[in-house]
Formats: structure tokens, sequence, C-alpha cells
């Protein structure tokens, strides 16, 4: 099994359980890729996912800090740029984030070589696609579906101190260490939930997963 990680927005689940996960240049692909096709982009395994979640939270801080060239704004679609104006800071340009997670074994242009700004052609179908959820091992309780979570839990489980940290994400590190040392201290485990499932569990709880039990 490979594996993969695809970030999306909970607005989006509805439409990708109908049509599955289609190729295309979505917003934060612009941000992050010289690509300019129409692919599904993702990553592969824990520590790829850190070092382009820890990438992109970099490149967008410059852009919402203003801290880019005229010459690379000028480069970025409509869309971005009235997002950029909307936006108060990360938190609030990624908005209720989660990730999908596949096996890249289903791909058939899977790229061994290429784990941190990999893509496909391929449409993934809905039967194959999970959302990453972080439970409490001891009740089962999902605890959080955000995004940052998801990865602040990976940096943690892949690191032993803040040097490890440092190495693995750059200057991205100082901004989340307090954060991974909690998560250090506490008895959380990542679970796949089937896309299916959880859609429903979004719709039925209004979006708050917290008190659910799978």
């Amino acid at each position: 099994m490979k594996p993969c990680y695809h970030f999306t927005n909970k607005d989006q689940l509805e439409s990708i359980l109908s049509e599955g996960l289609k190729p295309q240049y979505g917003i934060n692909s612009q941000l992050i890729s010289d690509s300019r096709e129409r692919k599904v982009y993702y990553s592969v395994g824990e520590k790829a996912t850190i070092k382009i979640f820890a990438s992109f939270n970099e490149i967008l801080l410059r852009a919402l800090d203003g801290r880019i060239s005229p010459e690379l704004y000028e480069t970025y679609s409509d869309e971005i740029k009235q997002k950029l104006e909307t936006s108060r800071d990360v938190e609030s340009w990624m908005g209720d984030g989660v990730y999908l997670a596949f096996d890249g074994d289903i791909l058939n242009d899977f790229n061994e070589e290429k784990l941190d700004d990999a893509n496909t052609s391929d449409t993934i179908l809905p039967e194959n696609l999970y959302v990453c959820v972080l439970k409490d091992e001891h009740t089962g309780e999902i605890v959080s579906t955000k995004s940052s979570d998801i990865v602040t839990y990976f940096i943690a489980k892949n690191t032993k101190d803040f040097k490890e940290v440092l190495k693995l994400t750059g200057f991205f590190a100082l901004r989340i260490e307090k954060k991974v040392e909690e998560f250090r201290n506490t008895h959380l485990k990542v679970d796949y939930i089937p896309l299916s499932n959880y859609y429903k569990l979004y719709q039925s709880d209004n979006d708050d997963c917290k008190s659910a039990h799978l």
C-alpha cells in the first residue's frame, strides 16, 4: 500500500462524493506547483505530507504579508488575488480543510520517485477515498478532522525533538513547536473513514464530528 494524501475543503466533499477526485488546477496547487496542468495533486506518506504542508504555509504566509515580487503576483489568477485580499491569515485561507487519503497502487501513473509534489491524471473514484481523522486511542472518539491537526500529529509521530522538527519543516517549526509538544503527550491515532461514511456524519452533525463514534 502507498498512502497518499490530498488536501481539500469540506465544501468540496459533496461534488467529490458524486464525481470523484478529478484532475484540476486549483488555487492551492497554483501557489505551490510550477505545473499548470489539470491534475490531482497529492503527497505520498507522512513525511512528504509534512514537507508540502510546511512549504505551502511558508509560501502562503509570504503572499498574505505582501512579501512576494510584483512579477510573481501578476502570475496569480484573479481567484487567488481575491482570496489573498479577503484572507486574514493562513487559517482563514485554509478554511475547514481535511485530508483525503487513497492508495497509490490504484493509480495508472504512480511515480515512485516523486513523493512531495506528486500528481496524477486519473480521476480517483469516491469508493477509493477516505477522510483522515484523529481519534482518542482509549475512547475511539473523533477528536479532530482539521488538516493542520493531522499534520501536527504526523510531525509529533515522526520526530523526537525540536531539532528534528526544524530539519523536517524548516522555519515552520517555530510556529508549531508548542502544539507538536502537546501532541506528543496525548493518546491519539490517525484513522481513515470512507468518504461516504464521513459525509453522512458531516451532514448529520452539522459539521461537528467531535462526539461521533464509528
